[in-house]
């Protein structure tokens, strides 16, 4: 018998030929044996998901899905009473359903384009379902990453995002647009540094906007996106992005004042850079250098520091800022704004990047992962992308990597010790590797095997990409030195990766031995006296601090334990008071169940900053570093506050964990 070509077992047009197979005995079964060829039909369904093409294929046959039995039995026989806010869960849930809810998904589009037929479900109501289904799952069609969704299931989560790319495609844009606009605006008030899902979400909206009325907000709101995203200016718009910079030189002084202002204005107001406004730059900085601070939107303490320190902002912009590198203009603005180059070691630390010897690995790592075809220098990707971080110390991610602990440790001393940040940056780039310290011990990153990620996927901005592989490899060290201890090994290693800076008191709520809750109310009480100023005599948070948080789904059930940092806490605009906080997830507005959505705009957040109220965080909280001689009074918290803290966390994450209140 001839060997079976393993390149045919994933062969859409193969798989299709199976697949039709097994349709045709299912459509011959009696009721009685149905059953068990719906299970050989879903197991091949599943492999035609896989793919654009397999989806293609396995559309084909949707018209002869519900005649053939396809949902005979089940929740799905009826479309005409299937409901759009059950799908969601479907979807995510897995399984054999999931293949289901996507095979029905397939027939109600084959109903909406007229292929398929059914009683009481004319292709109009079809459509409107499918395009409620679409606008309430944006994170499946442009995937967000999350603690819940790197512990999800990768395959599951693909054929997911083929299905409803193929069903946009076949309705149309325009379908979602209102949905897709609000999705951009929520995600760019965060003011990430990494906007590649925010371009792919305008993308799509392209698409639709010639079907709109010019006065309707979603269209508005779209096309001053784009427009940040393509040029904001009508020169801009009307030459070749590479006939731009040329076009510059004709401009009058007056003209190039419009410019650099509408240039500016444009990326204060949506976060997003086009490509030419590194050509406006560069222009400037030769050409008329006066007119740097209105092209960067500075504020005053912005336009005093590019004043003061001019002739190395200038070499920056000549060094570093190019069309590939354009997004780190908006880092290089925030930067100036809050006054960075003030700090001593910046300047010189950015400097040094330019002359830096990279390791020839690492200038391969960074090239590489970079989106152009023809990437700049390293050197230049580095110092563009450490701009960036500088400016925008809350913009970093962990990507889809399981490395909290490294994004965070990188926001911290970009906000807490930056001279130590850009020694770190400057020694990974040369040596390929980091030394740190654990109680006096020397830890080489190059002489560990293993981290928390086994494969970095590398999606992240420079100095993630370039610190990431090492950080995680060194906690991961610094952690295996505390087993064997008494407690949480955080309490030591905190301090010793992220600086003298971390509180040496230390509150845990979970009994590493038991894996029990302990002493509930004493946790919550020492929070309360440590961070609530109510309650620790006023006293403001000087430094960032790292903590510890139990992650939870929109059920409120637990996913895992998430490193974030506390930035500070106070009074929201209504009056209630929140914690504000760094969370290295890309998307940081989450559902965490029980009614805790965290807030990233609206509610006073800073840039990069989620908040929640003060109890619902707390709720969270799993383990907290504090200064033991900063608190109040902890038998001030009311009990009422107490008891409802207990009682948030004893109703979700730690609802099945045993108590020991002793």
């Amino acid at each position: 018998m001839a060997a079976v070509d393993p390149g045919t077992l994933n062969d859409p047009a193969r798989l299709a030929e199976d697949f039709e197979t097994v349709l045709e005995r299912l459509e011959a079964a009696r009721s009685f044996g149905k059953a068990m060829q719906q299970q050989h039909l879903f197991a091949r369904a599943k492999k035609l998901l896989r793919s654009a093409e397999g989806i293609r294929q396995l559309y084909r046959f949707a018209p002869r899905f519900d005649a053939g039995g396809v949902f005979s039995g089940g929740d799905w026989a009826e479309p005409a009473q299937l409901q759009t806010a059950l799908v969601s869960g479907t979807l995510r849930g897995g399984g054999p359903n999931a293949i289901l809810e996507c095979l029905s998904e397939l027939r109600m589009l084959a109903i909406a384009e007229g292929e398929s037929t059914y009683a009481g479900m004319d292709p109009a109501t079809a459509r409107t379902f499918l395009e409620q289904v679409l606008a309430n799952n944006l994170d499946l069609l442009f995937p967000v990453v999350t603690e819940e969704t790197r512990e999800g299931d990768a395959e599951a989560a693909e054929r997911v995002e083929n299905l409803f790319h193929f069903i946009l495609e076949r309705l149309g844009a325009s379908a979602i647009l209102e949905s897709l606009i609000s999705e951009v605006e929520r995600v760019l008030l965060q003011r990430p540094i990494m906007v590649q899902r925010v371009e792919s979400l305008l993308r799509s909206a392209r698409q639709a906007l010639g079907q709109f009325k010019d006065d309707d907000r979603s269209v508005d709101y779209a096309r001053d996106w784009l427009s940040a995203l393509d040029g904001p200016t009508q020169l801009a718009r009307s030459v070749d992005r590479d006939e731009y910079a040329a076009a510059l030189t004709g401009l009058t002084h007056e003209q190039l004042s419009l410019e650099a202002e509408t240039f500016g204005w444009s990326m204060s107001q949506t976060g997003l850079v086009a490509a030419q406004h590194a050509d406006l730059l560069r222009h400037l900085v030769d050409h008329a250098p006066d007119l740097l601070a209105s092209s960067l939107a500075l504020n005053s303490v912005g336009a005093v520091s590019l004043s003061t320190h001019q002739n190395v902002i200038t070499d920056i912009i000549r060094f570093a800022i190019w069309r590939e590198t354009a997004r780190s203009i908006y880092g290089l603005s925030k930067m100036l704004d809050q006054g960075s180059v003030f700090i001593r070691p910046v300047l010189p630390g950015l400097r040094r990047l330019m002359m830096l010897t990279i390791h020839p690995e690492v200038a391969e790592t960074l090239r590489e992962a970079s989106e152009w075809q023809d990437p700049p220098d390293a050197n230049v990707l580095l110092l563009a992308g450490t701009v960036s971080v500088l400016g925008q110390p809350r913009g970093v991610d962990q990507g889809h990597n399981p490395t909290c602990q490294a994004a965070r440790a990188i926001s911290l001393w970009a906000q807490n010790d930056v001279g130590y940040l850009l020694e770190l940056i400057a020694f990974a780039a040369r040596e390929n590797e980091i030394i740190s310290h654990f109680e006096g011990t020397t830890i080489r990153s190059s002489e560990l095997s293993f981290g928390l990620a086994k494969t970095l996927h590398t999606e992240l901005d420079p100095v993630s990409l370039l610190l990431t592989p090492h950080l995680d490899r060194i906690y991961m060290e610094m952690s295996r030195h505390t087993i064997g201890r008494e407690g949480d090994g955080h309490r030591w290693v905190n301090p010793e990766l992220h600086g003298w800076w971390v509180h040496r008191g230390f509150a845990e709520l979970i009994d590493t031995g038991t894996g029990a809750v302990t002493h509930c109310d004493d946790f919550i009480r020492t929070f309360y006296s440590a961070y609530h100023p109510l309650y620790n005599g006023g006293r403001d948070l000087v430094y960032a601090q790292p903590c510890g948080i139990a992650t939870t789904n929109h059920s409120a059930e637990l996913v895992g334990w998430h490193a974030v940092s506390i930035q500070r806490v106070g009074c929201d605009p209504h009056g209630q008071w929140r914690v504000y906080f760094f969370n290295p997830n890309r998307d940081k507005g989450q559902n965490w169940g029980q009614g805790m959505f965290t807030s990233t705009h609206d509610c006073g957040e800073l840039e990069g900053e989620s908040s929640l109220p003060f109890e619902q965080f707390l709720a969270r909280v799993y383990v907290f570093h504090y200064k033991k001689r900063e608190t109040g009074d902890s038998s001030t918290v009311p009990d009422d506050a107490v008891a409802r803290v207990r009682q948030l966390i004893a109703e979700s994450w730690a609802a099945d964990k045993p108590w020991d209140d002793g």
